[in-house]
Order: C-alpha cells, then structure tokens, then sequence
C-alpha cells in the first residue's frame, strides 16, 4: 500500500512542477507588462512636459526678441527726434552766432566753428545709431531699402565687397519675417566681418514655391562647422529663425568659405514680380 502512494506521488510531482512554473512564468508576464505599460505611460508624460516646456522656452524667446525689437525701436527714435533735434538746434544756433561777429573777433569765430563741427559730427553719429538700432527705412520704405542701406554702410566700413540681389518681393512678407531677416543678415554680415577674411559675400533674397528663402555666401577662410562652439550671435539668429518657424542650414569647410541658407514657411508668399534688382557695393 505505501509503496502505491509512493509510486502515485512520484508520477504527480512533475506535473505539480509544470503547473508551478507556468504558474510563475505567467505572474512574470503580468508583472513585466504592468511595468512596461507604465513605463510607457511615464514615458509619454514626460515627453508631453518636455514638449510643453519647448514651447514654453519658445514663446519666452518670441516674447524676448519682440521686447528687444521694440526697445530698440523706441532708443531709435529717441535719439533721431529728441537728441537729434537738440543737436541740430545747436548746431544752428551755433552757426547764427558765428556769422553774426565781424572779421574781429576771428578767434572766437573760430571757436564757434569748432563747436559747430563738433556738434554736425556728433549728429552724424547719432543718426547713424539710430539707424544701426533700427533703421527708420525699415518701417517706412521696406526691408530691401533697409537691406540696402546696411549693405552700403557694411561695404565702407570693413572694405568687404558686398553683392545684394534681391527682387523686392520681401517688402510684402509680414513685418515679424522682414525685421527677423534684417537682423539675420546684420548678424551674419557681422560675423564675416570678424571670422571670415572674406573679400566678397553673396546676399539673394527671393521666394520659393511655399516659402522664402534668403542665401549668404563669402568666400572667406571658412571653418569646419561643429568644431567651434556657437556663439551668441549664431544662438540669436537661431531663435529669429525658430520664431519664423524656419530652417537654418549652414555649410562650411576650409579654405572653401561659408554659405548660410534660411528657409521661411510661408502661407501665400508673394510671387516673384519678375524684376530682380542687384546691388554691387
């Protein structure tokens, strides 16, 4: 009779062993799925934060460059209406002085004509300011003026060649895209200025099938890009695209110079006029 029992427990045992494992193996399933579904779902949380904090970062650069912008816009009319104005009253009633006194008093007309000078030179400085804050064209005329203009004053200051195409189609974009684009060719025009050695740069400006795009091209010494870490400047222009919901390529090697090409998405984009005016300064 034992020997029964011994033999019926033997023959049982293996599959209570089976049982137990499947058992075990199907609590682990549970238990890895569980933890799977809520690491996903920690997963998503966390990406949802990161991406709400993006935007958030992004709204706060827009609200900053706009900030900017409007400090800029009011220093500049500042100092062209109100201590432009002083000065040019100055200036006249400096020279109304001077051309009052007679030949004897050569020395103090003499003084007088210094401090007109100096008052007529210190204006010019101001105005130029002024507009190198934000030029007035900007607003008033058109963002191929104000390119224009900054495109001349660059030329005569650094003795770099500057060729500037551009078919008038970006006085229609909207005035966020035009001051954006102003600042990023002010900002790459600085930057050749400083690093490249160029020569010439290249500036084309023109509309795309669903967008705008604006080239810089120099033919300066030319860098290996990532080598280098980004300075300001290329952080700001960033943030003027990434406002403008746009693209930044930039393409560099040694020797071979360096072409910076900004792409703007933009809904209902004027269409070419067919008349492409280039400037060569």
């Amino acid at each position: 009779m034992i020997a029964l029992i011994v033999a019926m427990g033997l023959q049982v045992r293996p599959f209570t062993y089976l049982w137990v494992s499947v058992y075990t193996a199907f609590a682990v399933a549970v238990l890895v799925v569980g933890l799977n579904a809520r690491l996903e779902s920690q997963y998503r949380e966390e990406h949802r934060r990161a991406l709400a904090a993006q935007e958030d970062l992004r709204r706060l650069s827009q609200r900053l460059v706009s900030s900017q912008e409007q400090e800029r816009q009011a220093l500049s009319r500042e100092l062209h209406d109100q201590v432009g104005q002083a000065l040019t009253a100055i200036k006249i009633d400096v020279s109304r002085v001077e051309q009052s006194l007679g030949p004897s008093q050569a020395d103090l007309v003499e003084r007088l004509h210094r401090a007109r000078q100096g008052a007529e030179d210190t204006l010019a400085i101001i105005r130029r300011l002024s507009m190198l804050l934000r030029p007035s064209m900007l607003d008033d005329i058109g963002l191929s003026a104000a390119l224009g203009w900054y495109a001349r004053q660059f030329s005569e200051n650094t003795g770099i060649r500057v060729n500037l195409t551009d078919d008038g189609s970006a006085d229609r974009l909207p005035e966020a895209h035009k001051t954006g684009l102003y600042r990023v060719v002010q900002e790459a025009l600085t930057n050749c200025a400083r690093h490249a050695e160029a020569r010439s740069v290249q500036i084309h400006l023109a509309p795309e099938e669903d967008g705008y795009v604006l080239s810089i091209e120099d033919d300066g010494k030319g860098f290996v890009p990532g080598e280098h870490p980004r300075g300001l400047g290329l952080i700001g222009m960033q943030e003027r695209i990434d406002g403008m919901q746009g693209s930044l390529d930039l393409d560099s090697a040694p020797g071979a110079g360096t072409r910076l090409r900004v792409r703007i998405p933009q809904s209902g984009v004027p269409a070419p006029s067919g008349q492409t005016t280039a400037a060569i300064l």
